[in-house]
């Protein structure tokens, strides 16, 4: 029976017995009927580790691992191929000759009675019918119930650790206190990045994880049980690890930030599965936030995110931009033509503001503000503005400085003696000096 106890059979502070099986990462105590002598464990998957990693199996057998603690038992006593275990597969549970050197196993006998103080050796003593019934021989050296051991989906060696000097209680925690030791009390990873920091040992995933042959993380580990539960078989980040990985809900809206770090995501994924997303493929509608058209200049402009990971520049951004005026020639940039139309102002070609929206008709400046002027749009939302243009594009008119052209004045009348103009030079004096000079008067608020 080459089956797994590795992960908890060697970490107890506890010696066991031929239930040492428990240890093996099983099903949860509180998840059985009862725990108490006499009781079996039933196959289920209660909460705690995932059953993906530690999968559900049964253990027809009762026993106390507290109880042989305050014996005297010990770790090693029981489980003795611990220590020398290399690989999660390794059967550890002790057998019978290990539980023979206290208990007076006599097969012929399976009500044997022993005497008053020493350890019992009925059958019904350690084994279950696995339904909630002790369980006793029908016939001469029939066979009780056996405890079956799913394959674990993980990498673990003992023996690593052992000659390491660390002690089974540090990762199996709860054994010498615990009556029945069952897949609830398995080491999590929380309790093994303790360790598993960079510095004292690995944090490379592979280390522990099963890998695919081109080196990914094997994540398809449906099992019988998660398929009747309706669960996915899919391995997931918790977030214990990093805190920003969680696959939860918004997790493709939000990962942003935890897929900073390419490496760490190549764990688990392909390349392709970051392009198909990100390359013009597939599109999610929520990546941006509303009206992001009249906003998106700034993270252009930044290449925050990358625009072109998902949009062709030279069609997207630049057909985009002829379209709808904002151009310096939305003719096409056909080879040996003159552009007709910077930036969609001027003429009478395709633009993207209305006519009087800055300028008359000749080019020149419109000095008094119209309904369809742009200081109405820039004092009801000015980053609309800012989606397009520069500070330098406002300064080219509303500067005080004569040389960069006419000095109109964004503020209204008496706008000196108001308590806005005292409120936004105290908050930020630096933005004055955009358009006024060091010594201007206008800086006084006065």
């Amino acid at each position: 029976m080459k089956r797994w106890a590795s992960s908890i059979a060697f970490g107890a502070t506890v010696v066991v017995g031929v239930a040492a099986g428990v240890l093996a990462g099983l099903t949860s105590a509180s998840a059985s009927p009862a725990t108490t002598q006499g009781s079996p464990v039933a196959p289920v998957v209660p909460a705690g580790p995932s059953p993906l990693i530690y999968p559900a199996e049964t253990i027809p057998i009762q026993f106390d691992h507290a109880v042989h603690a305050r014996l005297g038992a010990t770790c090693e006593g029981c489980h003795a191929s611990a220590p020398s275990s290399t690989a999660a597969v390794d059967n550890l549970i002790p057998g019978e000759a290990a539980c023979r050197g206290c208990h007076q196993i006599d097969r012929t006998q399976p009500t044997k009675v022993v005497a008053k103080g020493q350890a019992p050796a009925r059958c019904d003593a350690c084994h279950s019918d696995g339904a909630g019934n002790v369980w006793m021989p029908t016939a001469k050296f029939s066979e009780p119930p056996r405890v079956v051991l799913a394959r674990p989906n993980l990498k673990f060696n003992h023996q690593l650790h052992a000659t390491r000097g660390l002690a089974c209680a540090l990762c199996h925690t709860s054994a010498a206190a615990a009556g029945m030791v069952t897949r609830v009390d398995l080491p999590m990873m929380a309790s093994c990045l303790g360790c598993h920091d960079g510095k004292q040992a690995t944090v490379r995933c592979g280390a522990c994880h099963l890998t695919e042959p081109d080196g990914r993380l094997k994540v398809k580990l449906a099992t019988a049980a998660t398929a009747a539960a309706g669960g996915s078989g899919l391995l997931e980040p918790s977030g214990s690890l990093r805190g920003l990985d969680a696959h939860g809900p918004t997790f493709r809206r939000d990962h942003a930030q935890a897929g900073r770090d390419e490496s760490y995501c190549l764990s688990c994924h392909r390349r392709n599965e970051c392009t198909d997303c990100h390359g013009g493929v597939v599109k999610p509608p929520d990546i941006h936030p509303a009206d992001y058209v009249t906003l998106h200049v700034a993270d252009a402009r930044r290449n925050v995110p990358d625009c072109s990971s998902c949009h062709r520049l030279q069609t997207f951004c630049v057909g985009c931009h002829q379209r709808t005026g904002v151009s310096s020639d939305p003719s096409g940039g056909l080879p040996g033509t003159r552009a007709q139309n910077p930036f969609g102002t001027g003429t009478q070609v395709k633009q993207f503001h209305p006519p009087g929206w800055a300028r008359d008709t000749a080019g020149a400046v419109i000095a008094t503000p119209r309904p369809a002027s742009h200081a109405i749009a820039a004092k009801r939302n000015i980053r609309t503005c800012v989606s397009c243009h520069r500070e330098e594009s406002c300064l080219e008119c509303h500067s005080t400085d004569p040389t960069r052209g006419p000095s109109f004045s964004p503020h209204g009348p008496n706008f000196g003696a108001t308590a806005r103009c005292r409120f936004l030079a105290a908050r930020n004096r630096r933005a004055c000096l955009k358009c006024h000079a060091l010594s201007a008067t206008e800086l006084d608020c006065q």
